[in-house]
């Protein structure tokens, strides 16, 4: 079977959709069928050895030229102003990252089906990507996406953002639309890496697989006494988060490690800050993980039954993420006003002393991974065709 793979696309780092989109295809390969992509060659993009990855656009913000948006971008960065903005809705992302203007995803369309034209495949997988499930029913190819009930148009949705896509689908001649949420419903099949616990989804035409990544060990004789940090493109900002962390926990028996793209790495006394960490090391040792309630980041602290502490922000995804956990007796949620050293020692106390949020982690991972992850993707896609 032949399988081309298209995540979504962004300036920000968000390592997410690439990754869940790597390890798919890692397991594609791995039951020997033949992968390619069609990945713009972003800031999350990663050459995976031997495989054809196919050109596509990177989006500007807000559909701005390339050269003024990257400028916006890091003005952007600087001044925090991603961390104030609120995100109501999946659609807004893709309006702000520039993923649904007319132009954008009329190119965007024109690539994946050059992709397809030349590569031929069987299906497509659309890690989030619109343009793809798109571009597949254009080619008349059967078309599997990645999923999730907060980017679904019933969580919340602003039609607003997608006339340059009903524009596009008017033009080639397209069921009607109200939403360009409503394209993921045209996919023949929706793979959801969690779990209907978290995500209650009724569809038949869907498969809960759990998390796409699962760690190598898991082991409860180390001695808990790290705390983990990784907050992504993030409301608090990561010189905040070493400083608050540092204010709180430096010259303690705790062990720190920040993991940030944006600060420089450093280490001072037990306080650890660099690019990336290896998480299946350390998760094992965890006391905490504070994340920005990513789906990956909360997938990653249950898996390990690492009881988390959810700083989400403004953004819909992630407070229906940290409010799933806080659901669930897994961790925390911690609004923005309240991220300071003298909160985070508390919360981190209540973890140490009270084991009923490790207990829901790790009862929450293990029906998890006992939904099969990638393998189980891998099967249902074969199963469509």
């Amino acid at each position: 079977m032949k399988i081309l793979i298209a995540p979504m696309a962004a300036m920000a780092e968000t390592s997410g959709p690439f990754s869940r989109a790597a390890a798919l295809c890692n397991k594609l390969i791995e039951r020997k069928h033949e992968v390619a992509f069609c990945a713009a060659e972003d800031i999350n993009y990663k050459k995976i050895e031997n495989v054809k990855n196919y050109y596509a656009p990177i989006p500007s913000p807000f559909g701005m030229p390339m050269s003024l948006g990257k400028r916006m971008f890091k003005i952007g960065q600087l001044l925090g102003i991603q961390q104030k903005k609120k995100v109501n809705s999946y659609e807004q992302v893709l309006h702000f990252v520039g993923a649904i203007t007319y132009k954008h995803f009329s190119e965007d369309v024109s690539c994946i089906r050059k992709a397809i034209l030349d590569f031929k495949p069987d299906v497509v997988y659309a890690e989030f990507r619109i343009a793809a499930i798109v571009a597949s029913k254009l080619e008349n190819i059967k078309v599997v996406t990645g999923f999730s009930y907060p980017a679904s148009k019933y969580f919340a949705s602003n039609p607003e953002y997608s006339t340059g896509v009903k524009r596009f689908i008017q033009e080639n001649k397209l069921p009607p639309i109200e939403s360009a949420l409503d394209i993921f419903n045209w996919a023949d099949l929706k793979i959801v890496p969690s779990s209907y616990e978290l995500e209650p989804i009724n569809d038949e035409n869907l498969v809960f697989t759990g998390p796409f990544f699962v760690p190598n060990f898991r082991s409860e004789d180390h001695n808990k006494n790290k705390i983990i940090a990784y907050m992504g493109n993030g409301t608090i900002l990561p010189k905040k988060v070493i400083y608050t962390l540092t204010q709180a926990f430096e010259q303690t028996n705790f062990q720190i490690y920040i993991a940030t793209e944006q600060v420089k790495p450093y280490k001072k006394n037990n306080i650890n800050v660099d690019k990336r960490f290896d998480f299946s090391k350390l998760m094992t040792e965890a006391i905490a993980y504070m994340n920005h309630g990513g789906q990956n980041s909360i997938m990653t602290g249950l898996i390990y039954g690492v009881p988390q502490i959810v700083c989400p922000g403004n953004v819909f995804e992630r407070k229906y993420n940290a409010a799933s956990i806080s659901n669930l007796k897994a961790g925390v949620s911690l609004e923005t006003n309240i991220f300071n050293a003298e909160t985070i020692k508390k919360i981190v106390n209540e973890f140490s002393t009270n084991n009923i949020y490790a207990d829901n982690s790790k009862k929450a991972g293990e029906k998890l991974l006992n939904l099969g992850g990638t393998s189980k993707a891998v099967q249902a896609i074969e199963n469509i065709i």
